[in-house]
């Protein structure tokens, strides 16, 4: 099973980022799109983040694709993380609208989407400011890790088979 799902992992991120460097990307560009397809991957706003991506990566002139498959890598981390951003926005502007689930979130927008849109904007949009005041310094961060492990394993990067 292991096995299966390495290699799964491995044609699905591994392979299309190996083609990516081998296009002859600059470090500093795919840092760039990685970093930035993981911070923007990471917003509250549940179903939205793939266009926001796409719209990033076209304004910014950056790799679409290794803004995606940042994106989808952090995907399970930002539906984890939707509630406690709803619970911090909720304590922010006092209502008690963010007690529920996840469950009980996603049945509220599948119900009656605009209704629960119009209940929850302000927790939303809370949620989104403390995502914007952690994006900043996650950014930073994400961007010279990924730097300085693109430089040291860049070039076992490349010899990969894809």
């Amino acid at each position: 099973m292991k096995a299966v799902v390495m290699g799964w992992a491995k044609r699905m991120f591994l392979f299309p980022l190996v083609k990516i460097i081998r296009e002859g990307i600059s470090v500093e560009r795919l840092s760039v799109s990685l970093a930035l397809g993981i911070t923007v991957g990471l917003i509250p706003l549940y179903g939205v983040t793939t266009f926001i991506i796409g719209f990033v990566a076209l304004s910014l002139r950056l790799n679409f694709i290794a803004m995606q498959i940042a994106h989808y890598i952090v995907h399970p981390i930002q539906i984890a993380l939707l509630i406690p951003f709803f619970k911090l926005g909720d304590a922010i502007v006092n209502t008690s609208e963010a007690c529920f689930s996840l469950q009980q979130y996603i049945s509220l927008f599948k119900n009656d989407f605009w209704s629960a849109l119009r209940e929850l904007w302000l927790v939303n949009l809370s949620a989104v400011g403390i995502w914007f005041l952690i994006s900043i310094p996650l950014y930073l961060m994400l961007y010279f890790g990924i730097i300085y492990i693109l430089r040291k394993y860049g070039l076992r990067l490349r010899c990969l088979h894809a």
